[in-house]
């Protein structure tokens, strides 16, 4: 009977402490450039505790997480393919161009054919959720010297 007790705990509390990520919606705004995110397949988001932080894209969380290297909020990306929020080191991601700016942003994939297939396309190089964070941190080393 106790071990039944216990049992029941340790999976109550498991499924009361699992973090559920929100759907990003086209038309939101962008928790660090403050721009309308435009296309939800390219979207990434935070959360820390009941705190959702939303973004228009995997480049521009990579860009406040370098310009905030404090914060420990768990990150998800959006898989471009299935629309599903999903953890950034379980994807793969493949530079692109954003068409409305001109800025380098990315487009994640679960799926690593997938993403191969993208990154034949747009003759690309695929890249790990490392790359993305360490050219954030390369464009925020950029707004330090003022480049």
């Amino acid at each position: 009977m106790n071990r039944m007790l216990i049992g029941a705990f340790v999976v109550s509390a498991a499924a009361c402490s699992s973090i559920a990520p929100v759907k990003v919606e086209s038309g939101e705004v962008c928790f660090r450039c403050r721009r309308v995110i435009a296309d939800s397949r390219l979207a990434a988001e935070t959360i820390d505790g009941a705190f959702v932080a939303k973004f228009k894209s995997s480049g521009c969380l990579a860009k406040y997480l370098a310009e905030h290297p404090e914060d420990t909020s768990i990150v998800f990306v959006t898989d471009y393919a299935s629309g599903r929020l999903i953890r950034p080191v379980r994807a793969r991601f493949v530079p692109t161009l954003n068409r409305d700016n001109g800025e380098r942003d990315y487009v994640a994939f679960m799926d690593v054919a997938s993403a191969e297939a993208e990154a034949l396309s747009r003759r690309a190089k695929i890249l790990t959720w490392e790359d993305v964070r360490a050219e954030g941190r390369d464009w925020a080393d950029r707004q330090l010297r003022g480049n």
